[in-house]
């Protein structure tokens, strides 16, 4: 295959751009898309080769799991065994950023490497209107992680998936800025009780409030892997975070929050009203424009443990690992 082969197509999202995303899909090719979470890197969640490639092309462990995407309840329950918990759940935050673990069907076409070999397999149907038709069009549920190097800044704009892989992908379907910036919330129902095994968008007590199912938090010292998103070291910039920072100290850049902070080159500030939607939607935008800058560390403000600051902290304390 010639270099012009290769070349990197960016398009926006219409009939025409998704018919060719599809066709390259269906040919085995991985496609970024932009979910309402942040953006994906979409193939086909039947075809080994292209998972393993899949796999290769973003470093990502092959033990840890994909997240299926579907286009309906029911294309869910083809290779899922849902209970009237999982009709619940879906009926109340589907199309949207809650994904559900259901214990695997034994004839589902969904290839072993997208599961990780597990038993299990981590259905979510995307509320991204662009999304949803690829998935139609294909006519087959899409495995789709997040379109970044395995453990670095999830992407939440075309830009981020460029820099990210180059001409080492043939096209990403560019929908503008995703709509949360943070990945969705996992929750397991193969057993109770139901843990939610990564926090996203969607909170228990939202969860709770709405169709009255309990949930847990995951136990952070567990170290088996049965979902995605529960590497260790996550979401990291390559310069060291220094968290719960007041004030920025000589060779650092700051992630602000709060009205106290004015944008300048170094300081960008996640919401001057101290507003946690708008701190989320700006997270990972704002930490790879700081990590793009010369100075060698990043400080970020104290968040607010309320709400979406904990998803927030959870992120940026993974993000902060060694």
């Amino acid at each position: 295959m010639g270099k012009k082969d290769l070349k990197l197509r960016i398009l926006n999202d219409s009939t025409n751009s998704i018919n060719t995303a599809s066709k390259l899909i269906l040919n085995g090719d991985a496609v970024a898309v932009m979910a309402e979470t942040v953006y994906g890197l979409a193939v086909d969640a039947s075809n080994k080769s292209a998972i393993k490639n899949l796999y290769s092309l973003k470093k990502r462990p092959k033990n840890n799991p994909l997240i299926i995407h579907v286009e309906s309840i029911n294309m869910a329950l083809e290779f899922g065994k849902g209970n009237e918990d999982f009709l619940i759940l879906a009926g109340t935050f589907w199309p949207g950023p809650l994904t559900i673990i259901l214990p695997q069907k034994k004839k589902s076409s969904i290839s072993k490497e997208a599961t990780a070999g597990l038993k299990s397999v981590a259905l979510r149907m995307p509320k991204s209107k662009v999304f949803l038709r690829l998935i139609k069009k294909v006519g087959k549920p899409l495995a789709a992680p997040s379109a970044n190097l395995s453990g670095y800044i999830s992407a939440t704009d075309s830009k981020h998936v460029q820099e990210c892989f180059k001409n080492n992908i043939k096209l990403i379907l560019d929908s503008g800025r995703c709509e949360y910036g943070l990945e969705s919330t996992v929750i397991n129902l193969t057993k109770k009780p139901y843990i939610i095994e990564r926090m996203g968008v969607i909170n228990k007590e939202e969860i709770f409030k709405k169709t009255k199912i309990l949930t847990i938090e995951k136990n952070q010292k567990k170290k088996k892997i049965v979902s995605p998103g529960q590497l260790f070291k996550h979401y990291s910039p390559k310069k060291p975070l220094r968290l719960n920072a007041k004030y920025p100290k000589i060779g650092e850049s700051f992630l602000a929050f709060g009205s106290t902070f004015a944008d300048s080159k170094y300081c960008l500030n996640l919401s001057k009203k101290s507003n946690l939607k708008e701190a989320a939607y700006n997270l990972f935008y704002y930490l790879r424009k700081l990590d793009n800058l010369e100075k060698k560390k990043i400080a970020v403000s104290p968040i607010p443990m309320r709400g979406l600051g904990k998803t927030i902290n959870e992120r940026l304390r993974r993000a902060s690992l060694g």
